[in-house]
């Protein structure tokens, strides 16, 4: 480190923020709808093992049951009979029983018998809080028990569930509760109290500082004493049943069954759930999911579509499967996280120290991203949660300290680079080179590059038709809008010769998809482009161009005070003589065999096969191909006759020159519409000709199809 003094600094005032922002209300709750995106990224679990079943009160009961609620309690006492007939194994009322039947008090009693019979009945309880009692000049919280009616609790040997649905910093319920004592009595909540019964055995309740021990089980608690939930889905994850379909017995009458003919969905020998099994050795939980009773709450998993809300009943069976099958979620005490938190900020400020800009931009974001991958591992894998948006600031402000160290050695830098490169590198592209600290001096090193020339068809032409001045403009227009696509595809212009262009891609920043950037811009750019004099005059303007993919010498080339920073060597030559192969083929954007190899393997682009060509200035030949256009845009005739064309190329190569023509020319009555060709002057044309040269004078065995280019 240069200067040490400056980083701890910067590392006392960027911690002091990070602090700031970690013990916000805001970031906190930010941080648990990350939590909740592990959850959406996990996705559900299997349920298929679940013994769980939840009996709704439904709108559809509520419908059925021929009583207004809140119903008469001895179709409560129909439930619980028809469960334990179905074989329930253990049954839960998400209901608080406080108040006596509104229609007939002996109802009270017929329920509370049915619970006495049945002997797997557990209720829920809860306490109210209220700091309303006076102690001297001090508000003292006052707690009030809230339980069901004596005779239903005489009547199950079961002691209360409480529930205490305590939100998060959002409204959200993550975590569920585990004990409360009250006038020296323990209470155990709804999931706990289950225990003896889903477990079918006796269970001993131990509360330990930092972890719960309940039928063996030891749970993690949280820092408020509570158990996170472990949410297996969204809303509707367990089976559902709704309420009227068990009550509906031979001896209970729907609102249907009143209007119109006798259903009985409970025991119905055919079809009713009795004889279904899909109750028998089942752990019941009646709750309501009437929107009325305003009993749905804000969860981390979102359901079908896609609000993240769910009944309080099915709250309870997501914790109650948490401890049955122990796969309980933690996190980390609120100091291992602060420290974790610091460290990160250190590690991150470390790191984009050695980086200015984009490159330190680009190494806080990896760093980012890896613990962002990180955490999402240790959930899946481990089930603990790791703070993310605290560290995510962390490598941001570790990121920003050490901006603000190398400001001012990063401007230096720019304008050094700036004035080495602004005379042939587009200023996006300086940029980039700056920021990727890039050394650059006189002199050059062998790259695997793409080279692209381009050319305008007939320009003698086009010049002497319009007055020099306006030639002028136009030609500006144009390579102005051609400069602008190539620096767009990350390509480095070279030079203008005349109407021509040179450019070239994989310098001075490296790429592994060069040769896909310079089709690309081919593409981009098009073989037409239609420019205007000052009267109105439309100038069409035809441009041809050549691409060649391979080894390079590329650098700074000239002297101490004067260079250009430019590509040379043979493979060059070749990209120049695919342009001029676009005469001969009477297409407009010729390319070579390594440029196609590369180039499609993004899958873009659509190429036609053209032919072995020994081009200028090489003995051996090479194959040349046509770039068609990209593959989303292709009609599906285009692609058909490329297929028929190569196919015919194929023949050429045969010596079946006859067959060869028949194909060529049902080819050529579309090459200009649909390949991009000249009319006169094309692919199809060429071997036409050719292959008629060669029916009058058969080659010789030594003959290979070449074309001279």
């Amino acid at each position: 480190m240069k200067n040490i003094g400056p980083s701890i600094l910067t590392l006392l005032v960027t911690g002091g923020i990070l602090l700031i922002f970690t013990l916000s209300p805001v970031v906190q709750s930010i941080d648990l709808d990350m939590r909740d995106l592990l959850f959406q990224i996990r996705g559900e679990v299997d349920l298929s093992h679940s013994d769980i079943v939840i009996v709704e009160m439904s709108q559809q009961a509520d419908a059925e049951i021929p009583y207004k609620f809140p119903w008469p309690s001895y179709v409560y006492a129909k439930l619980v009979e028809n469960l334990n007939r179905a074989g329930a194994r253990a049954i839960a009322f998400d209901v608080m029983f406080d108040q006596p039947d509104l229609y007939d008090a002996r109802n009270d009693s017929i329920f509370a018998e049915a619970v006495r019979q049945a002997q797997n009945v557990v209720f829920i309880g809860g306490f109210r809080r209220q700091a309303d009692r006076r102690a001297g000049d001090y508000l003292v919280e006052n707690i009030s028990p809230v339980f069901p009616r004596n005779d239903l609790l005489d009547a199950t040997p079961w002691n209360i569930g409480f529930v205490d649905m305590r939100r998060d910093l959002d409204g959200a319920i993550r975590s569920y509760p585990l004990q409360l004592n009250f006038q020296g009595q323990p209470y155990f909540s709804l999931a706990l109290q289950m225990m003896p019964l889903v477990l079918d055995e006796d269970v001993s309740y131990v509360n330990e500082r930092t972890h719960y021990n309940v039928a063996g089980r030891r749970l993690p608690k949280t820092n408020q004493g509570r158990m996170l939930i472990n949410y297996y889905g969204g809303y509707r994850s367990f089976d559902y049943i709704s309420l009227e379909r068990v009550v509906d017995d031979k001896d209970f009458q729907t609102t249907t069954e009143r209007l119109a003919f006798e259903v009985n969905e409970f025991d119905d020998p055919d079809y009713g759930l009795l004889y279904q099994d899909v109750l028998r050795d089942k752990i019941v939980l009646v709750g309501a999911t009437m929107p009325e009773l305003q009993d749905f709450h804000q969860v981390p998993f979102p359901n079908s579509s896609g609000d993240k809300i769910m009944a309080g009943v099915e709250i309870h069976a997501h914790a109650i499967q948490t401890l049955i099958d122990e796969s309980f979620l933690k996190e980390l005490p609120p100091l291992q996280n602060l420290f974790i938190t610091f460290l990160i900020l250190i590690i991150g400020y470390l790191i984009t120290l050695r980086f200015i800009g984009w490159g330190g931009l680009t190494a806080a974001i990896i760093f980012g991203l890896g613990w962002g991958l990180t955490a999402l591992f240790i959930f899946i894998q481990f089930n603990l949660f790791l703070p993310i948006l605290p560290v995510f600031l962390a490598v941001l402000l570790g990121y920003t300290g050490s901006t603000l160290q190398n400001v001012i050695s990063e401007v230096r830098e720019k304008m050094k680079i700036k004035s080495m490169f602004s005379s042939y590198v587009s200023p996006e592209l300086v940029e980039k080179m700056v920021s990727d600290d890039i050394s650059y001096k006189l002199g050059g090193s062998i790259e695997d590059l793409t080279v692209l020339f381009t050319d305008i068809e007939d320009f003698t032409a086009i010049a002497e038709s319009i007055e020099p001045h306006e030639l002028v403009g136009i030609m500006n227009d144009y390579l102005g809008e051609m400069s602008a696509i190539i620096n767009d595809n990350h390509g480095t212009l070279d030079k203008f010769i005349g109407d021509a262009v040179m450019a070239f891609y994989g310098a001075p920043i490296p790429s592994e998809k060069h040769s896909s950037d310079a089709c690309r811009t081919i593409l981009t750019a098009g073989f037409n482009w239609v420019g205007a004099t000052k009267d109105g005059k439309k100038i069409n303007i035809k441009t041809r161009y050549g691409l060649n993919t391979g080894k390079m010498l590329v650098g700074n080339m000239g002297s101490e005070k004067r260079f250009n920073y430019t590509v040379m060597g043979d493979q060059v030559n070749v990209g120049a003589r695919c342009e001029t192969a676009c005469k001969l083929f009477g297409v407009y954007a010729v390319i070579s065999e390594s440029t196609k190899t590369e180039a499609e393997k993004s899958g873009e682009f659509l190429f036609r096969k053209l032919g072995r060509v020994r081009v200028k200035g090489r003995q051996k030949p090479i194959w040349l191909y046509q770039l068609v256009s990209f593959k989303k845009n292709a009609q599906e005739m285009t692609i058909e006759l490329i297929d028929s064309f190569e196919k015919a190329l194929e023949l050429y190569y045969l010596r079946e020159f006859e067959k060869a023509i028949t194909q060529f020319e049902h080819v050529r009555e579309f090459e200009s519409q649909q390949l991009y060709s000249n009319e006169l002057t094309n692919p199809s044309s060429v071997y036409i000709k050719r292959c008629r040269e060669l029916i009058s004078e058969q080659p010789d065995e030594k003959w290979e199809g070449v074309i001279e280019g």
